[in-house]
């Protein structure tokens, strides 16, 4: 009768040991669960709750349009268009021969123009680009004195 009371005693032992290590694995998980959970969070809140920008408005009072004045919106347009011949000859150094992909290439440049400029006058890239689209349908000079040319090179041009 000593062996089974011993055995008993030696199974409830080891049957608590068991119990402590389940119950110590379970609060780890829940506890790095946790840690994982709120470092998602505060990894995940800033690029997901940033407010939506400023609505860009087509026309407001006093001539100004998309939030700038008009000299603001002519000094944009100058510097983009000043730019454009660079851009234009290294379009034509990086794909000779190839109209389509020069003007792709001219479009890299004229973005990264586009992007620094949003960044220093602090306003955004769309608004650029409204300027740039207003400057050429009103015609407005370019750096040689003569209005932007508002046409692209199709991809596969007509043949006659």
């Amino acid at each position: 009768m000593r062996a089974l009371s011993d055995a008993l005693a030696a199974w409830t032992e080891a049957e608590r040991a068991t119990r402590t290590h389940l119950v110590a694995w379970a609060t780890a998980s829940l506890i790095a669960t946790l840690y994982a959970g709120v470092w998602v969070v505060r990894t995940a809140r800033p690029i997901t709750s940033e407010p939506a920008p400023a609505a860009v408005l087509d026309s407001e009072p006093n001539g100004v349009r998309f939030g700038l004045p008009e000299p603001t919106r002519k000094e944009i347009f100058a510097e983009l268009a000043a730019a454009e011949p660079a851009a234009r000859a290294g379009g034509v150094a990086g794909f000779p021969g190839l109209p389509w992909s020069q003007e792709d290439h001219r479009c890299a440049f004229e973005r990264e123009t586009a992007r620094a400029m949003a960044i220093r006058r602090g306003v955004s890239l769309t608004q650029i680009y409204l300027v740039l689209d207003e400057g050429i349908r009103e015609k407005w000079p370019g750096a040689d004195g003569k209005p932007l040319h508002p046409k692209t090179v199709p991809l596969l041009p007509r043949r006659k």
